[in-house]
């Protein structure tokens, strides 16, 4: 799953904000992100560029629309193995010799895969820039898959999924797909017998298939102009397919919510809870008023009504939250706890409660305005360093924000009103459609 916007996304939202007079106010800072620049190449390839000379270094990150969701179902897994093998050779050099050039350029390259995206990135110096783009290049016009990395991949795939067995994370996921999409590619997991089955011929066609120039998205941030990154990007991407076609992920149907907690059986002092219900599209223009609302609800670190409620009141766990799930084909409000296991109903019970109120009766004003001054004032503190820059304005593009979507992105929510978030509320704080899954040994 790609990102939760408050339960996962601490790094936009970490930090407390009460409604007590003495509480932190965070100041109103102007975005030195002002200029972000939309350079295509000669090539055609487009890229949001923010150019900052101060530190002399270079950011860039790049995704291809399609992940996980997309794998053929007997090769569940071959993402990752492809990501995996992404920086570990390319044309003379072996994974080895690869390994080392980087170093020597001390440059950072790298990839990973999502439900939905496939995501990879680089920094470099400024100094070794040339070098160090014509290093991820290689990787996209010849890449090796050499035998010993390719099956160290898979194996070191297996043994994660080994490992997940027990994980209780891993479960509880695991666990609330199955009960509400079950068969929907999002709940679909790879095994030891799919990954065994990957082969590099179908990596390779993976790649072919997926890494195209149609679906690619490129942030770059620092000490570059956009005459210095137009050559680059045709450089680096110019040998790409145009374009490919894959397979259609339909939006995923959630089932109603069982009227008790689903169980997994783990052995262990706690139990870990897992809560989500119905949840609101990015596109959806009460998206700002849920975003506040769940950081009332809990989105906020140390201040929200259920960390008050659970934690503090009542010293049941040591952190709870929520967050909104905003995958491109399922849209929901999730949430996570963990408590002592004879205090796993008690807290179910506190969430149902909060999510009742809230819904019935809405925030108040202070609450509203502890919220919208907090999410305002942090958010330059998500743009502290090149690389960061860069993977937030990704997830923008991934969002299909505009480029000047960070000078306008305060504005939405300055103008959320509390009846704006007092509906969406009543919408969506029901405690009947929340589904709860707990992994531990609760007691019963």
């Amino acid at each position: 799953m790609r990102r939760l916007a408050g339960l996962i996304a601490a790094a936009m939202l970490a930090g407390c904000a009460t409604s007590q007079p003495e509480a932190l106010v965070l100041p109103r800072v102007e975005s030195s992100l002002a200029e972000v620049q939309i350079v295509t190449s000669p090539g055609g390839i487009t890229a949001w560029l923010v150019s900052e000379s101060f530190v002399p270094m270079i950011s860039m990150e790049w995704t291809w629309a399609g992940g996980a969701s997309v794998e053929p179902d007997d090769k569940r897994g071959i993402g990752w193995v492809t990501a995996y093998m992404m920086n570990e050779g390319a044309g003379d050099m072996d994974t080895s010799a690869y390994g080392a050039r980087m170093e020597d350029l001390n440059m950072r390259f790298a990839c990973g895969v999502w439900s939905d995206w496939t995501n990879c990135g680089m920094t470099t110096l400024k100094e070794t820039a040339d070098e160090s783009f014509d290093m991820v290049r290689l990787a996209y016009s010849d890449l090796r898959f050499d035998d010993e990395p390719f099956e160290r991949a898979k194996r070191e795939m297996i043994v994660g999924l080994q490992d997940d067995e027990t994980n209780p994370k891993a479960i509880v996921s695991k666990a609330m797909n199955d009960a509400l999409i079950p068969g929907h590619p999002y709940a679909r997991s790879a095994t030891e017998e799919t990954v065994s089955a990957i082969s590099k011929a179908d990596s390779r066609k993976l790649m072919a298939q997926l890494m195209t120039k149609d679906r690619l998205k490129v942030v770059v941030v620092g000490d570059i102009t956009a005459e210095e990154l137009k050559p680059k990007l045709d450089l680096v991407f110019g040998s790409l397919p145009a374009t490919s076609v894959l397979p259609v992920v339909p939006d995923a149907v959630p089932l109603p919510a069982p009227e008790q907690p689903i169980v997994k059986e783990l052995p262990q002092p706690q139990t870990l809870i897992m809560f989500s219900g119905p949840g609101i599209r990015r596109e959806d223009p009460d998206f700002y008023a849920a975003y506040v609302l769940n950081y009332i609800l809990g989105g906020g670190t140390f201040s929200s009504r259920l960390t008050d409620d659970v934690r503090e009141k009542r010293g049941l766990t040591y952190g709870i939250g929520t967050g909104l799930s905003i995958q491109p084909h399922m849209w929901r409000w999730q949430g996570s706890s963990s408590t002592m296991n004879d205090k796993a109903g008690e807290v179910v019970q506190l969430i149902r409660d909060n999510i009742g109120r809230l819904g019935r009766e809405g925030p108040t004003p202070d609450e509203l305005a502890d919220a919208k001054a907090y999410i305002t004032g942090a958010f330059p503190l998500a743009f502290d360093s090149n690389a960061k820059i860069a993977q937030n304005l990704l997830g923008f593009r991934q969002d299909g924000m505009p480029a000047d979507y960070v000078q306008r992105r305060n504005s939405y929510f300055e103008a959320v009103t509390l009846e704006d978030v007092k509906r969406v509320a009543a919408a969506y704080m029901k405690p009947d459609d929340f589904t709860f899954v707990m992994v531990g040994q609760p007691t019963r």
